[in-house]
């Protein structure tokens, strides 16, 4: 990414929404000093929800702040749908505004959304100045000199940093002779923004560089930008000979730099030839998408085992091209797609099964949950336009495993029921920890939360157990508390509430919170006050959405929980933050989510109290042929619940209470911070030869080892032995058998604490 793609992505944060609030009406973006002013022509083709204070210009999103009102508040067009606007308001500070009915009459309509918006500031409520984004840890992280003359020709170099990877300005003490380098010509740069904008990069160079570019294009690459046309550079960057090879790899360096060159070459490939390099020329990926796409639509045909080969071989086929500069574009959606798509045609190759319940949860636990994860990433991958060509093609795959992986856990449950109340330890909170409960989060996401964590320093350990039955929330949610030992089973009521010993009552979410209080749990909401109030003290928390968008988005839930995910990962940092030193996620069952619906099974409606989806209370003495189960709270009672994947009377896309691993087997996560030792790492290339991988990389701090492991950071390990780096960062690591010769690997480093401190995907004889 470069500067500027890193600095729109930090404002557009604080567009997300507080727990419990609706998003902010606008991100204000104060700038008393005006330093961000020359990099607003950078940011505004990136951002188009970007207005800016001043003179009115509707073509470049400018106005005074009665017209910046207007647009916010939508009573103007100008704004995309959804998006939450960003305000940059140059030479305001954060208290012009915050004065209220005294600041400023030109300033005044404002002052209102300071309240109803954001205001993008430093950790400690100042005003994000150029320099200290630029250096600071919970920005751009660069080593930048204090110095005025440092600081004088970083800002008279703001346009060409905007435009500048960041990765080329990481790793180095950098000074005012960097940044009048970077302001000097740089003719492939140039040439670069050039052929995707002609006149707008006349206009940033102005008459005087403009003449210099020029001389340096016919110098060095024989090419005349006032007279040559754009398709013939086009054509030469295609080409990639001579010179131009250098232009094609600073193009394919950083393809977000330069995302309108895409459109020239569409226009400049030759006609009638074959181009040897077919990665070069985007029509040769448009190809190859329809290929895959009509691959798809015929894969939900064909019988099962023939479709997870068609897919294998598709990936094989076409997964290179992630590699393709057109990926990082969104010009290979289709490609993208064949990565979780591929994973889930060899996860759900072998139904999961076991002796036991734990027999079955290790199988799962191992390779099993690879291919939930796979079906829900494979549909939020999928491009609008596809998403019912991919969501046929997951349905195909997953429908038969989940359902033959169902059955033989109820056959297994039904010689070895699952622990009732009492049998499972209490989840309690350590001294000064905290327990986070999260209503449905499945196994597989508990594996990607781990990532997160350990990706941002944290020490996750994931642990498993067992959901209370009927997997639903009544029941079970009140037996990952930590005052489970106050719950009994009376009769089972059409709601499968439990009821709380001390008072008799049901034990709904308001007695949870009460109860916890009179255990000495402190409750914490998110707000100001969420640090520890004593010592030891012992936290609850209560945070995320899953289930319930499950129940309102159904499939399209799928495209929600990546950034769910993340809101999870913030709030256990936060946390962290606020002086706990651990957090206890936990939660109350899982689900299953399939495209066009779970099959139906009938249960007749007066033959029960109630009927869910995927469990019935039924009523008096009626026997009907359906499966019964001992309820958690009391085993005396027990639940109709439904065959395989299906549900009663209806074909909802997402269910929850009954019994498959999905629903039953729930994480436990513990998370700690790791080691602030400043052991960190990088990985800056991977060679294969053979079995053997050879990793270069940069490393501080002691203790740092390197591995390679299955399909995910946290898979399975696959090296032969893991190894320490050598002091010059290097590592070399052998695969233990050729049967992961063709599997999806991930090298990574590891702390002296088992943090990741680094990752890349690789395979056995691809070297990037």
């Amino acid at each position: 990414m470069t500067v500027a793609d890193r600095v729109i992505a930090h404002v557009r944060a604080r567009g997300a929404p507080i727990e419990g609030q609706a998003p902010p009406c606008a991100i204000l973006w104060t700038d008393p000093r005006g330093e961000w002013r020359r990099l607003v022509a950078s940011l505004q083709p990136r951002a188009e929800e970007l207005l800016v204070l001043g003179e009115f210009d509707q073509a470049c999103r400018t106005g005074p702040a009665i017209w910046l009102r207007c647009i916010v508040d939508r009573t103007l067009p100008g704004l995309p749908a959804g998006a939450v606007p960003i305000v940059y308001l140059p030479g305001v500070g954060r208290q012009d505004l915050r004065a209220g009915e005294s600041c400023t009459p030109s300033l005044q309509p404002l002052v209102e959304m300071m309240y109803r918006g954001a205001l993008w500031l430093q950790h400690n409520g100042s005003d994000w100045g150029v320099r200290t984004f630029l250096t600071s840890g919970r920005a751009l992280g660069l080593d930048i000199a204090g110095d005025n003359a440092t600081f004088e020709a970083l800002l008279r170099a703001l346009p060409e940093i905007a435009v500048t990877p960041v990765r080329q300005l990481q790793g180095r003490h950098l000074e005012a002779d960097d940044f009048d380098r970077i302001l000097s010509t740089d003719v492939v740069r140039d040439l670069l923004q050039w052929m995707g904008d002609p006149e707008g990069t006349r206009q940033r160079l102005g008459d005087d560089r403009w003449g210099a570019f020029r001389n340096q294009c016919h110098d060095t690459l024989d090419f005349d930008p006032e007279t040559d046309a754009g398709v013939t550079a086009g054509e030469r960057l295609g080409a990639g000979k001579g010179k131009w090879a250098e232009v094609w790899d600073r193009f394919q360096q950083s393809p977000t730099a330069f995302p309108l060159i895409i459109d020239l070459l569409r226009r400049s490939r030759p006609s009638g030839t074959i181009p040897l390099d077919r990665e070069r020329w985007p029509e040769v990926n448009d190809q190859c998408e329809t290929a895959v796409r009509q691959k798809l639509l015929q894969i939900s045909e064909i019988p099962v085992p023939d479709a997870r080969r068609a897919i294998t071989e598709l990936e094989a086929e076409h997964g290179q091209r992630r590699q393709w500069v057109w990926a990082p574009l969104g010009h290979a959606p289709m490609a993208q797609v064949l990565a979780p798509l591929a994973r889930l045609a060899e996860a759900t190759g072998k139904v999961i099964g076991g002796a036991t319940p734990d027999d079955a949860a290790t199988v799962y636990t191992e390779r099993g949950w690879v291919a939930d994860a796979a079906a829900w990433e494979a549909i939020s991958t999928a491009p609008a336009s596809d998403e019912e060509l991919v969501g046929k093609v997951v349905r195909h795959v997953l429908l038969p495993w989940l359902d033959e992986s169902a059955r033989a856990f109820q056959q297994t449950v039904a010689k070895h029921p699952l622990p009732p109340a009492g049998t499972q330890p209490l989840v309690r909170a350590s001294d000064d920890g905290c327990v986070l409960f999260t209503d449905g989060l499945r196994y597989d996401l508990g594996q990607r939360l781990c990532e997160r964590l350990q990706m941002r320093g944290c020490r996750a350990t994931l642990n498993r157990r067992w959901s209370a039955t009927p997997t639903v929330t009544a029941t079970a949610k009140p037996a990952v508390t930590p005052i489970a030992d106050d719950i009994v089973g009376d009769t089972l009521g059409e709601d499968f509430y439990p009821t709380h010993k001390p008072t008799g009552k049901l034990f709904g979410a308001q007695l949870i919170r009460d109860s916890l209080k009179d255990r000495g749990y402190q409750i914490l909401d998110g707000g100001t006050f969420d640090f520890p109030d004593s010592h030891p003290a012992h936290g609850w928390s209560e945070t995320g959405a899953i289930d319930e968008l499950g129940h309102k988005l159904e499939i399209r839930m799928a495209n929600q929980i990546a950034d769910e995910l993340d809101r999870l990962a913030d709030r256990v940092l936060k946390l962290l933050d606020a002086g706990w030193k651990s957090v206890r996620v936990v939660t109350d069952h899982g689900w299953l989510l399939l495209p066009g619906g779970l099959p139906k099974v009938d249960l007749p409606k007066h033959l029960t109290l109630s009927r869910w989806a995927r469990c019935a209370v039924v009523a008096g003495n009626a026997s009907p042929e359906i499966a019964r189960s001992p309820w958690h709270w009391n085993p005396a009672e027990t639940f109709a619940t439904a065959p395989g994947v299906h549900c009663f009377n209806k074909t909802p896309k997402y269910a929850h209470g009954g019994l498959s691993l999905q629903e039953c087997l729930i994480p436990d996560i513990l998370v700690e911070r790791g080691d602030d030792g400043a052991a960190s790492a990088t990985i800056t290339s991977i060679t294969w030869r053979g079995m053997r991988c050879w990793a270069e990389g940069r490393a501080t701090g002691t203790g740092i080892r390197g591995d390679l492991r299955l399909q995910t950071p946290i898979g399975k390990s696959v090296a032969a032995t893991p190894k320490a780096l050598d002091e010059d960062g290097s590592v070399n690591l052998v695969l233990e058998g050729d049967e992961h010769e063709n599997d999806q690997l991930v090298l990574v480093l590891i702390g002296p604490d088992g943090s990741i401190l680094a990752q890349k995907l690789t395979r056995v004889g691809e070297d990037s």
